[in-house]
């Protein structure tokens, strides 16, 4: 997925979805929304993402709970 870099008082949201398309709208309107946004294609990429060191700190996951392989259970 995306990776941001972290900015002050910028939060980070995980988007995480199996579905293409979904991810990259939600990603779109919360950038314009000011947000910065990183992107996971499935739980295990989503998992990742939250345990990368020296990433950004995430604030909040926006998960789909059905996908293949891992839900978002």
């Amino acid at each position: 997925g995306a990776e941001p870099v972290a900015e002050a008082g910028r939060p980070v949201i995980l988007v995480v979805d199996d579905d293409a398309g979904n991810r990259d709208v939600l990603a779109r309107r919360l950038g314009r929304d000011g947000y910065l946004v990183q992107t996971a294609e499935d739980g295990a990429a989503a998992l990742a993402a939250l345990s990368a060191e020296g990433g950004p700190a995430v604030d909040l996951v926006l998960l789909d709970v059905m996908m293949p392989g891992m839900d978002g259970y």
